[in-house]
């Protein structure tokens, strides 16, 4: 499923955004664009995000912002005692060795103990304001996700209730598999213009074994189990993606199965509208976490 969640969250002197946006994909993969300093949270963020879902592929990006200035300025700073200290060392030089002293600001520049590092920042200064915005972007991306989720539940119940009726036309037409092949079988041997008994053994026996072979009631039953238990699994609280992906597969054997055992034109038919919808089905059940 898609989703979408944006929020920010400022918190000693540190401002935090977090984005999260994911896409469908049978795997979980998690993107993640932050900076540098941030780097010591990182593993955090993959574990809650990787909690609030079992697959897909999201991004989340962290922004970073100092409002009050704390630590904005990542410049060096002029170090008053070290330019003190590198001055004085060399005029003491320059006395030394009885020499003018001379000392351009430019020079005066390029000397490293002139100038401080500034104060780098802590992990722990941003920890706080990234985690309390991470949460509130979860739970955005999670309700986004449950809309969702929602609106293809009751698409994937509608076609399931489409798939129900078709399997019920199959049921009903069962049944008259066998007359109708005794009575095409009673047909063609009258074509022959062969003598026989409608009631001989041997045309009873061929009907016997042709409504043994086209005997389809074990699939229907078993196509009718898998429809409700894709129900169960809409039901149930944990992600159901992967098992009613599964489940397709299981509902198309059976469909098959139907379709080569009936051996009827019209089963044959609603056997090819069914076999679709299952393919609408599991194409849809790909979006489900």
């Amino acid at each position: 499923m898609t989703g979408f969640g944006r929020a920010v969250s400022e918190q000693n002197g540190v401002r935090a955004e977090v984005e999260i946006s994911s896409v469908n994909r049978k795997q979980f993969d998690c993107d993640l664009s932050i900076p540098d300093l941030c780097a010591g949270v990182e593993e955090g963020i993959r574990t809650l995000v990787h909690a609030s879902m079992s697959r897909g592929s999201v991004r989340v990006t962290v922004r970073i912002a100092f409002p009050d200035n704390r630590y904005a300025s990542k410049q060096r700073c002029i170090d008053p005692d070290g330019v003190r200290s590198y001055v004085d060392l060399l005029r003491q030089l320059a006395n030394a060795a009885a020499l003018p002293f001379s000392l351009s600001l430019s020079e005066l520049a390029q000397q490293p103990c002139c100038f401080a590092e500034p104060e780098p920042i802590s992990v722990e200064c941003v920890r706080p304001a990234i985690e309390t915005a991470l949460h509130e972007a979860l739970e955005s991306h999670t309700e986004m996700r449950r809309h969702e989720g929602e609106a293809l539940r009751a698409d994937l119940e509608k076609r399931l209730d489409a798939m129900e009726a078709l399997r019920l036309q199959i049921a009903a037409r069962a049944p008259l598999l066998p007359p109708l092949h005794r009575e095409n079988l009673l047909k063609r041997i009258g074509e022959l213009e062969v003598k026989f008994s409608p009631d001989d053994p041997s045309v009873r026996r061929e009907v016997a074994l042709y409504a043994d072979r086209c005997d389809i009631a074990e699939e229907l039953t078993r196509l009718k189990a898998h429809f409700e238990h894709a129900i169960d699994l809409f039901n149930a609280p944990e992600p159901c993606g992967r098992k009613l992906d599964f489940l397709c597969q299981e509902m198309n054997r059976e469909t098959n199965t139907i379709g080569s055992k009936a051996g009827d034109t019209l089963i044959a038919h609603t056997v090819v509208e069914l076999k679709a919808l299952i393919e609408t089905f599991r194409e849809q059940v790909q979006n489900l976490e």
